[in-house]
Parts: C-alpha cells; sequence; structure tokens
C-alpha cells in the first residue's frame, strides 16, 4: 500500500481501456431503475457531494497495479476486462441524484451486453510522468456519478507492462479488490491462449443491497442492537473510537494523510505466536488486539481500547467472491486499564462477542435511526479509529503478489484520526496504516506499532 505516485514505474507507451462506440451509446441511453444504493454506497455519495461542495474534495479512489511480464497484447486485456465487468454487477453502473428517492441516489445499470471496452494509445511516456498521468486520470475518470466510475491504464515497455486500475470507493470494500488481481490476471493468461479459468459465478451485489435494504426497513430505536452503539457511545464521551496515543490533530480540522507500512512479526515468530495463542488458550487475533491495547496504556496511559472493525457480510456462497461492499463495522471496547497481555486477550474476546450483536444492523442503518431519534448525526461526529485484521494467506492469487510486484496505491486525502489493517501473510505479521501527516501522528503510531510487535514476540 503506498501513494500512487512512490509507484516504481518505466518508460513506454500509454495505454487506456475506454468503452467502445456501443458502449458509449448504450451508456447515453440507459436509465435509472429502482435500486438503490447500500448504506455503505450511499454513505460514500454522500461524502463525495459534501466535500465536493466545500471545495475540499478528497481522492475517494482505490487501485492498485501490477506487472505484466513479455509481450502485451492490449486486445486481450481489453477482452479481460469486458469479462471481468461483466461478471460483476456492481461494476456495470453508476449512480445520479434523485431527491424523490429514499436515499436521494438512483441506480443506472447497464446489461452484460453492453460492456465492452477497447485500448486507445495515448503516445509515449517517461517513467517520471507515468504516475502523475495515472493519477490525474483516476481523478476525472473515478466518479460514479453520472457514467462508469473507473479507469484502466498501462505503461507498455518492450519487456514488461505496467497495468493500472482505479475505482471510486462506491464500487468495492478493501477485500473485493484483493480479489481482482486474480480474476483480471487470469482472464488475461486466458485471452492471450493460457490455460482457461474456472472462476466460479457470483452474485449481483446491487442485489445483495435492496435486500438488505428491504431487511432492516422498519427498524427503529427499539431493535436490540441500538442498546450496544448507545453503551459504546456514551462510554466514549461521543466518539466512535480513537488511536490509543496523540496524534497532533484537531476534531474536525483534517489534515493530509500519509501511509505508513510497519511490520510487528518475521514469518517465522507469526508461526511461534500461532503456536503460543493455541497453548495459552487464546486466538492470535485476540493476542494482536490486546498487544495494541496494552502498548497504547504503557505509552499513552490508556484505559481502553476503542475502535471500529469492519466485518464481513458475505453470508451466502454466491457474495463469497463477489465485488462490491459487503462490510458492516461493529463497535469495539477493551479495557485495558490493567492486566497482562494474556488478561487483555481474554476481555477482546468478551469484547467482541458484544460487539457482533451490535452488528446486526448495518451501522449506516443505526446511524440513520439516531439522527431521526435524537437528531445526532453519528456518521459525522467525534472521531473514529477503524481497526482490523486481515488473514490474507488463503486469498486466490495471494501466492503471486510479490512476483507481480503488485501494490495497492492511492493518491491521497485528509481526516484526524487513524486507519489500520493489521495483516497476516506467510512472509510475516505487519501493519498498513494511513494516519494524518503530523510529526505527532507519525512517530506515535511507530512508537505504537513497536511496542506491540515487541509484546507480541515476547510470548513467542
Amino acid at each position: 500500500m503506498s501513494r500512487i505516485t512512490d509507484r516504481t514505474t518505466i518508460d513506454g507507451t500509454y495505454l487506456a481501456f475506454t468503452p467502445t462506440t456501443s458502449m458509449e451509446s448504450a451508456m447515453a441511453s440507459a436509465v435509472p431503475s429502482d435500486r438503490q444504493p447500500s448504506f455503505m454506497q450511499a454513505a460514500h455519495l454522500d461524502l463525495r457531494t459534501e466535500t465536493s461542495e466545500t471545495g475540499e474534495q478528497d481522492d475517494i479512489w482505490l487501485g492498485f497495479t501490477y506487472r505484466v511480464p513479455g509481450r502485451f497484447d492490449a486486445e486481450a486485456m481489453a477482452r479481460a476486462i469486458t469479462r471481468w465487468v461483466q461478471r460483476h454487477g456492481v461494476m456495470r453502473g453508476w449512480f445520479v441524484a434523485d431527491a424523490d428517492r429514499p436515499t436521494g441516489w438512483a441506480r443506472v445499470d447497464l446489461a452484460p451486453a453492453d460492456i465492452a471496452f477497447t485500448p486507445r494509445e495515448g503516445g509515449p511516456v517517461t517513467a517520471d510522468e507515468v504516475n502523475e498521468r495515472v493519477s490525474d486520470d483516476f481523478r476525472a475518470g473515478c466518479n460514479p456519478l453520472g457514467r462508469i466510475g473507473y479507469s484502466c491504464r498501462a505503461v507498455v515497455g518492450e519487456e514488461e507492462t505496467i497495468f493500472y486500475l482505479g475505482l471510486d470507493h462506491t464500487y468495492t470494500d478493501g477485500f473485493s479488490f484483493f480479489l481482482v488481481y486474480f480474476e483480471l490476471d487470469a482472464l488475461y493468461r486466458e485471452e492471450i491462449g493460457g490455460e482457461a479459468t474456472d472462476l466460479p459465478p457470483v452474485g449481483d451485489f446491487m442485489d445483495f443491497a435492496q435486500a438488505e435494504r428491504d431487511r432492516v426497513a422498519d427498524v427503529d430505536v427499539t431493535h436490540p442492537c441500538l442498546p450496544h452503539w448507545a453503551d459504546f457511545w456514551f462510554a466514549g464521551d461521543g466518539e466512535l473510537g480513537r488511536f490509543p496515543l496523540r496524534l497532533g490533530t484537531t476534531v474536525d480540522e483534517p489534515v493530509e494523510l500519509e501511509h505508513l507500512h510497519h511490520p510487528l512479526l518475521s514469518g517465522e515468530e507469526a508461526a511461534g505466536l500461532d503456536a503460543a495463542a493455541e497453548r495459552l488458550g487464546t486466538r492470535t487475533t485476540q493476542l494482536v488486539y490486546a498487544a495494541i491495547g496494552l502498548a497504547g496504556r504503557e505509552l499513552g496511559q490508556a484505559d481502553s481500547l476503542r475502535f471500529l472493525n469492519p466485518v464481513h457480510t458475505r453470508d451466502s456462497p454466491e457474495w463469497l467472491l463477489a465485488a462490491g461492499w459487503f462490510i458492516n463495522v461493529m463497535p469495539v471496547h477493551v479495557d485495558v486499564s490493567d492486566g497482562d497481555l494474556v488478561e487483555i486477550a481474554d476481555r477482546v474476546r468478551q469484547s467482541f462477542r458484544t460487539a457482533r450483536a451490535a452488528s446486526e444492523l448495518p451501522a449506516m442503518k443505526v446511524y440513520d435511526v439516531v439522527e431521526q431519534a435524537l437528531g445526532v448525526k453519528l456518521s459525522q461526529v467525534g472521531e473514529r479509529f477503524m481497526l482490523s485484521y486481515m488473514d490474507l494467506r488463503h486469498l486466490p492469487g495471494a501466492t503471486t503478489w510479490g512476483e507481480a510486484d503488485t501494490v495497492l496505491v492511492s493518491r491521497g486525502g485528509r481526516d484526524t484520526n487513524v486507519t489500520a489493517w493489521v495483516m497476516r501473510e506467510d512472509c510475516g505479521l505487519y501493519v498498513e496504516a494511513i494516519l494524518p501527516g503530523t510529526d505527532e501522528a507519525l512517530t506515535n503510531a511507530a512508537r505504537l506499532w513497536t511496542r506491540a510487535g515487541e509484546l507480541l514476540r515476547s510470548l513467542v
């Protein structure tokens, strides 16, 4: 994970993969349907509108790049992109503002047969120019309002090509994005004469979104998960989680974000931690969260670890590999005021059990209910520390990410708090984070992760 401007690239011919004339014609004649964005999609659409109106528009896109060795077949890649978009319903449309709809948005969809992309040459480009050019294209093209909100680019060299994909965050959660490389690479290899792909069928996320909205349509403040959110809210003095150490930021005064990669354990040490967790009657994930909480207590006198933890909602086989927003968040509050690492790990287990009861409803539905009942807009108040653990070892394509030099990229953003992912791969355990680019935040984040790693290593 890094800024796109830091990506190592090459000289070559610049390629854009754009809709064909027939697809452009289908887009021009497409009309809104009755489908509405999901709760998380609507939140991102609202945020995009609000920030653009204030002149503080952030680049709300996700991106990744990877290297394609050898001679590049642009026509084959265009066919692979076409098949990938046809496969995932969420990618076949966009949104338009509509004040008469419950969410304020309407979805416009194309039929799979309407989807077709073609390569278009953009002339020679030097390595020094590539990333800025791609970034500018993504800023313009990764906007889901009025037309498709994603862009595919490539820089074709004599011996290798670097492929770029960027899409607005309304299309997918982070987990979906980890799957894109594997599917696109498999489809491209088939299109150039390689082994046929056998990708399992997937559902259309927009169908999932409608079913989710129907399921919670009549929910009000009497729903049993609301007290759990209320307890979390009041225990934090009106905040939805805060990074355990000072960040040098002020609420409602966001600053430019930076990326941070911080190793915690080597692969051998992580395997040792697994063994220690089994010996101690706990789980590796619980020890990881406990180490973060204990590090916050030691370094910042924190008496609790409070954060929003993403959880997936892929509750049926057709959603397992589908692109979309299959994510909810649950509020986790862990008492770290006393106790050692193993004792706190047990509290983590109990805290997650309580938090799961609060995650029965989409968090954005909870926000809507509270806003309507109390006039407090939770989605825009206080601090929000996001923390999650992702084991990537068994994801399709994970073993070839390094070989393909696959990198997640973004241009930037602004915030006052931290979003952190603890990642597990065969190479080890590490943290990827985006955080305010203040000296205090960068220093304290490194201190916290370093101490958490030391605490975990003490068990190995």
